[in-house]
């Protein structure tokens, strides 16, 4: 009986590593676009808890996320980063969020392109 709860003790240890000790490393400027959204969120409170400039472009991209919480953190960190918002609302109707993000744009211009929804 002790060797079986200890079998099993030993089995549910192995199944904790495996799925709930993940590591992560530091967040990178190129994960804002990674394409799991876990990943984005954790590089955009990185990019905004850190001041970032660079991540600028990327967090503008961001704001037109179909995840109303990815919007939230990207206008958190963009207005942690430059102290501004431009009108943005992460909850507004995707065509005022599109003028916003028109607006963050004209101000940063070195943003990507035309904006597209994810």
């Amino acid at each position: 009986m002790q060797t079986m709860k200890r079998s099993v003790f030993s089995l549910l240890l192995f199944l904790g590593m495996l799925t709930g000790c993940q590591t992560f490393s530091t967040p990178r400027i190129a994960d804002l676009e990674d394409c799991d959204p876990v990943i984005r969120l954790r590089a955009i409170k990185w990019a905004g808890a850190n001041r970032i400039q660079q991540a600028v472009p990327l967090l503008i991209d961001r704001l037109l996320e179909e995840d109303p919480s990815l919007r939230f953190y990207a206008i958190t960190a963009l207005q942690s980063i430059t102290g501004q918002d431009h009108g943005y609302d992460y909850k507004a109707k995707p065509s005022e969020r599109f003028e916003a993000v028109r607006r963050w744009r004209k101000a940063f211009p070195t943003t990507t392109g035309e904006p597209g929804m994810r």
